[in-house]
């Protein structure tokens, strides 16, 4: 019975030995991921093909969305939405400022017009002028160029669509001048185009010509647009979205689907549960596009 028990216990020992000792060979690896669950070794692993924190960490800077990692486990979490710097704006309307360029351009008929930045420009200026004669202080309010004086120097000068788009979007990254909102891009810039043909439209209807006519803009001819069939309690209706591409403002969008950038509140009214101002759209973002007789 002794020699029956001393046996067991030689035994559990050797048992004990291998289970300690066995996961320190050399020839024995044990594959584990950042969470320390074994992966089966069903091939070669080598130090090249399996990336350490440094190098996630040097990819992390080098992406446009920045990659967080988790020290502790080396996981790497999702980018989080990062906006894009978006240009200075006021609330300054694009069809106020064309009048203005026309006129300053000398078309018959057209007058200038007091825009709500000029308007607030001199609400400013006599504010100070009445703290200047209470307290005797004085206060200049810093001269800072426009978009107008810009595009009239610009248009005088001869310079092209791309050399107007240049020097524009270089004065609005700079922070010199400020942009009516519709102008504003989904990727943070300025849209010239939707500029320079308010200004040709404007200036056709100033010299007698008709206004534009509303596209016919289907999915065929449209890319991002769709047609679903709504079910209303009465009857159905054929409603019209539109998903933001890359380069889009609202004032691109109306043009697209009512050919004219005059439209752009019908589509933010209609979104305004999505944009929080009409420079705020995203790429991606699904816009309703109503209809102009609804």
């Amino acid at each position: 019975m002794i020699r029956t028990t001393v046996a067991l216990f030689v035994f559990a020992l050797f048992i004990c030995g291998l289970i300690i000792f066995r996961p320190f060979a050399e020839d024995d690896v044990v594959v584990q991921d950042p969470l320390g669950v074994p992966i089966e070794d069903t091939a070669d692993v080598t130090r090249a093909a399996t990336p350490d924190i440094s190098s996630l960490a040097q990819a992390a800077v080098s992406a446009a969305a920045p990659l967080t990692i988790e020290p502790a486990t080396g996981l790497v979490e999702a980018p989080r939405r990062i906006d894009v710097l978006r240009p200075n704006t006021d609330d300054t309307r694009l069809s106020d400022m064309t009048n203005n360029v026309l006129a300053e351009l000398g078309f018959a008929g057209v007058k200038p017009v007091t825009t709500n930045s000029q308007a607030q420009r001199q609400s400013t200026s006599e504010i100070l002028a009445g703290i200047e004669a209470a307290t005797g202080q004085q206060s200049i309010l810093e001269e800072r160029d426009t978009l107008e004086a810009i595009v009239i120097a610009a248009l005088r000068a001869g310079e092209t669509d791309e050399d107007i788009d240049t020097i524009i979007n270089d004065a609005a990254a700079a922070g010199n001048v400020a942009v009516p909102q519709i102008l504003v891009t989904s990727d943070g810039r300025v849209d010239t185009h939707v500029l320079l043909n308010n200004i040709v439209s404007q200036a056709q209807i100033a010299a007698g010509g008709t206004a534009p006519t509303i596209p016919d803009a289907t999915p065929e001819n449209t890319q991002g647009m769709e047609v679903r069939v709504v079910q209303r309690a009465t009857d159905a209706v054929q409603a019209r979205f539109y998903t933001v591409q890359s380069g889009d403002s609202l004032g691109a969008i109306a043009i697209t689907f009512f050919g004219s950038s005059a439209y752009y509140d019908v589509i933010f009214e209609a979104n305004k549960g999505l944009l929080s101002s009409p420079d705020r759209i995203r790429v991606g973002q699904r816009l309703v596009i109503p209809r102009i007789d609804a």
